[in-house]
C-alpha cells in the first residue's frame, strides 16, 4: 500500500498544527483546535475547510445530458446555467454507487464532485458507460488539478463578501458563480456538508494554499476557523446527511435511504427498473434516527438494533452531537418495524441492551435568517 496522498494543502496543515489522519488514501486533518470548538465554530460564525480529496469530472459536449440523464437518478435536464443538484448513481439493481453533487458550468458543460473514496470508481463507471455510446460525451478527470475548500457557517457569506469581485452574497442555494475572490479565480458553489449556510470554492491547486490563508486572515474578525474532518462529521449527522460507506453503499438504495425525492422517473436511467419494483413492493428497510434513552451512550456504526431481544436493524452512524449535548445516531430497521418518532428499540453496546427511541430526521436544522 502506497503512501497518503496530499492535498494542495498539506504543508498548510501541519503548519497550522492539525492532527492527520488518512480518509480514502488521503492525508487529511482530523482537527486543529478540537472537534466541538470547530463545530461550534461553523453553527455559529463559520469554518475553513480542505475538501481538495474530493474529485471532479467535467462532462461536456453536445451528448454530455444524454451521458448524465443515463447515469444518474436525478435529471440534470432540469438544471438552468450556473445552478448544482444532489443526485446519485446506481447500478442496475439500484444499489448506489455514489452520491454526488452536479454543477452546470456552462450551456454544454457539467461539473460532477464526487466522493473521494469512490474516485476511481466513479471514474471507470462513467467512462465505460460514456464508451458504450455511439454520440459520447467528452469526459476529463480534473481531480489532480483542482483544489476544493469549503466556508460553511452562519457568517460565511458576509466575510466572503468582502473579498469577493462579484456579488456572492446573491448567489442563490444550490447556486454557483464564477470570478475571483482574494484575486483569485474560483467557482463559488453555495452548497455544503454541515447543516449551514455556505460555500464550497473550486480552485486551481496551485492557488488553494494561498487562498486558505488569506480566508483564514481576513475571516478571523468573522470567527472563521480551520477546521477538521471530525467536525465535518458530527456536523453532517446532526443535519442527518447521508454518508457513504454508512448510510449509502451498493446494498442501499435511495428508496431505503429516504432519498426518494432525488430520483426522477421515465428517463431510462441505470437502476430505474429496480427502483420501480421496489417502489410498488416498498423497501427492504428504512433509515432512521435513534437517541439512546440515557443520554450518555453512543451508539456506533454496526451496532445492532434490537426490538424485544430480536436483531432488527444495525447503526450506520453515530457520535455525540454538540450541538444537542448528547449522543444521536442513525441506522437502518426491516421496513416492517415500527419506525415511528417515539417507537421504542434497543441498541447492543457490548454485549448490552440499551434503550433508545427513534426520533424524526434531521436531529438539527439552522435557524432562518430574519431581515
Amino acid at each position: 500500500m502506497g503512501s497518503p496522498i496530499r492535498t494542495a494543502l498539506y504543508a498548510t496543515h501541519l503548519r497550522l498544527g492539525a492532527r492527520m489522519t488518512v480518509f480514502a488514501g488521503f492525508a487529511m486533518p482530523v482537527s486543529y483546535s478540537g472537534i466541538i470548538e470547530e463545530h461550534r465554530a461553523v453553527r455559529t460564525a463559520a469554518g475553513l475547510f480542505d475538501l481538495s480529496h474530493m474529485g471532479e469530472f467535467e462532462i461536456s459536449g453536445p451528448h454530455a445530458l444524454e451521458l448524465l440523464e443515463r447515469a444518474l437518478t436525478n435529471s440534470a435536464a432540469r438544471l438552468a446555467q450556473n445552478r448544482a443538484q444532489y443526485t446519485l448513481m446506481c447500478a442496475e439493481d439500484g444499489g448506489i454507487i455514489d452520491d454526488l453533487i452536479v454543477y452546470r458550468i456552462g450551456a454544454e458543460r457539467y461539473l460532477l464532485c464526487v466522493n473521494a473514496s469512490n474516485l476511481a470508481t466513479d471514474r471507470e463507471w462513467l467512462a465505460a458507460l460514456n464508451s458504450a455510446r455511439t454520440d459520447r460525451a467528452e469526459f476529463r478527470d480534473l481531480s489532480d488539478a483542482t483544489a476544493l475548500v469549503a466556508v460553511q457557517g452562519p457568517n460565511a457569506a458576509q466575510m466572503l463578501a468582502a473579498l469577493a469581485s462579484f456579488a456572492i452574497e446573491k448567489v442563490p442555494y444550490f447556486g454557483l458563480a464564477e470570478g475571483k475572490i482574494a484575486d483569485i479565480a474560483c467557482l463559488a458553489a453555495r452548497t455544503g456538508y454541515t447543516g449551514e449556510d455556505g460555500f464550497e470554492l473550486f480552485v486551481a491547486a496551485p492557488l488553494a494554499e494561498r487562498l486558505f490563508e488569506v480566508l483564514l486572515e481576513k475571516g478571523a474578525p468573522s470567527g472563521v476557523i480551520p477546521c477538521g474532518l471530525g467536525a465535518r462529521d458530527t456536523l453532517r449527522l446532526e443535519a442527518a446527511l447521508p454518508l457513504y460507506g454508512h448510510e449509502l453503499d451498493r446494498a442501499t438504495s435511495p428508496l431505503e435511504a429516504g432519498l426518494g425525492g432525488f430520483v426522477k422517473f421515465g428517463r431510462g436511467f441505470i437502476g430505474e427498473a429496480a427502483l420501480l419494483a421496489q417502489q410498488k413492493n416498498g423497501p427492504a428497510k428504512r433509515l432512521v434516527g435513534l437517541l439512546t434513552d440515557d443520554g450518555r451512550t453512543v451508539a456506533r456504526q454496526n451496532y445492532r438494533i434490537l426490538s424485544g431481544g430480536r436483531d432488527i436493524g444495525k447503526v450506520t452512524s453515530g457520535t455525540f452531537a454538540p450541538t444537542l449535548k448528547r449522543p444521536i445516531a442513525m441506522g437502518y430497521i426491516g421496513a416492517a418495524e415500527p419506525h415511528a418518532p417515539g417507537a421504542k428499540i434497543e441498541v447492543e453496546v457490548r454485549g448490552k441492551a440499551v434503550p433508545a427511541t427513534i426520533t424524526a430526521l434531521p436531529f438539527y436544522r439552522r435557524p432562518r435568517r430574519t431581515a
